[in-house]
Formats: C-alpha cells, structure tokens, sequence
C-alpha cells in the first residue's frame, strides 16, 4: 500500500506538470500572435521573426493611416527595432531578413556607425524617411535611436530625414564627429538635397551643432531644393543639386542656390568648404 501510494502520487504530479507546461505554451503563443495582430507601445519583442512580423504590419498599415491617420504600427516597430539594436551581438548581425520590406543598411567609413532606413508606409509627394541609428563606442557598448528625435525644434525643412547615402568620419577629439548626406523629396516636383553633422559627445547625440560657417552665417545643415520643370530630367537635377565630400582634402562641395519669385533656382555655381578647426568653412 504504501508503495502503491507513492507510485500514484508520482503519476499525479508527473500529468500535473506536463498539463502546466502545454498551457505555458499555449499562454506564450497567444501573447506573440496578439503582439502581432494588436501591438502595444509597451511591448519590446526583440526576436528577428517578430521584427519581420511588425514589420509587415507596418508596411500593411498605408491605408489605415489614410483613413484614420494612424501611425501606431510605425512606432511600434521603430521601439522594438531600436531595443534589437542594442541587444548584445546586434552589431554584428545583418538584419537582412527585412530588406524585404525595403529596410537598408548603410554603415560609416569607419564602421562603427550604422543607419536602418526605409520610406514611410505614410510618404506620398513628400517623402517620409525613417532612419535609425546603431552606434558601437570604443567600449563594445551599442546605442541604438532614432534620427528624428534628434531634431530639437522639429523643422526639418522636408521629410524628417532624407536617404542618407554616404557617412563619413570627421577627426575630432574628444568627441565623434560624423558627416552625413543624402536626398530627399519635398513634394514630387521638389527635390532636395542636405548634409547634417551628428555629434556624439559622451552618449550624448546632436545633430544641432553649427559647423557650416557660410560668411557670417553658420549653419547646423546644408540644404538646396530646386524646382522640377516639367520637361526636367529628375536624376540629373538630383546630380546637379548633390553634396559631395572628399576626405582627402576635407572639402565638402554644394550648390548655389537663389530664391526667386518662382521657387529656388539653382545658378549653376558651386561653393566649396574646408573642414579645419572642428567645423567646416
């Protein structure tokens, strides 16, 4: 009897026990299906296939901003995707699994520095460019954020950001000093093109340093926007309105540009700057 009794409680807590775990599984599985299907701010999935599923939600979620003017999709993945970012080996890993929805890389020439974009489910003339940044210190410590929260007054002269497609060092000490510059699209008949300096000085990022100086003027971007004619090749006023950066001469290159009664004209003149003294002049 007393064996006997002992075998029958051992059998008890053994189905006990199994029961538990299937409904822990089934509890777990629900929660990663209403992560998806109705995500919360509060809810940081760091799992790539989960990043892939916010992000389908994201790109799935055009019309619905249309119609109620929604953007929760959006942020919940920038959170979640910002909280990869930072997790440990993150900077080593590709993420390529969401170039399918159109989610670039592009690394800094010292590649310690990586910018996440894509175009906004939102965008229409104007385009909307998401651009989160990945950061590795000389500690191995990650920081990850976004782009548009480094604007303090919000007046971006566009889009938030443009396509960032060149990232360049700039030697400064004690401070990291990067050169970014890209395009963007102010309505579809006014492209632009901008160069921003993104300051890391102690953990702390700032893209509101003024290292431009123009004359007297100084500026903390360079910016030119010209007018497209309607029988105006795109790509080549995108050529003619480009920044360019020669790091051997630490000469950065823009357009000049003049504002008239029928919108901004370019000239056909070019200014150049030298980066010398902590800014460019």
């Amino acid at each position: 009897m007393k064996v006997s009794g002992i075998l029958f409680f051992s059998l008890a807590f053994l189905l006990f026990s199994c029961g538990a775990k299937h409904d822990k599984q089934q509890l777990v599985g629900a929660q990663d299906t209403a992560i998806v299907t109705n995500p919360k701010l509060d809810s940081v999935p760091a799992e790539i296939h989960t990043l892939e599923n916010l992000a389908t939600h994201m790109m799935d979620s055009g019309e619905s901003y249309r119609n109620d003017g929604s953007t929760e999709a959006e942020q919940v993945f920038i959170k979640a995707f910002i909280e990869a970012l930072k997790k440990p080996g993150a900077f080593e890993t590709n993420f390529a699994s969401l170039k399918k929805h159109d989610i670039q890389v592009l690394t800094a020439d010292d590649g310690r520095l990586r910018i996440f974009y894509w175009l906004s489910p939102y965008s229409g003339s104007m385009w909307h460019v998401q651009n989160i940044i990945q950061y590795k210190d000389e500690n191995n410590a990650l920081t990850a954020l976004s782009f548009n929260n480094l604007y303090e007054d919000k007046d971006d002269d566009g889009s938030p950001t443009p396509f960032f497609d060149h990232i360049y060092t700039l030697n400064t000490s004690p401070q990291k000093t990067y050169l970014f510059i890209g395009y963007g699209q102010m309505s579809g008949t006014e492209p632009y093109t901008a160069s921003h300096t993104l300051v890391i000085d102690h953990a702390k990022f700032s893209i509101n340093k003024a290292l431009f100086k123009i004359g007297k003027v100084v500026k903390t971007q360079l910016f030119a926007s010209a007018e497209l004619k309607e029988d105006q090749d795109k790509e080549k006023l995108l050529a003619e309105l480009a920044i360019t950066y020669n790091s051997k001469d630490k000469t950065i290159s823009y357009p000049e540009v003049n504002e008239t009664k029928n919108g901004s004209v370019l000239t056909g003149k070019r200014n150049v700057l030298i980066f010398r003294d902590g800014m460019f002049k």
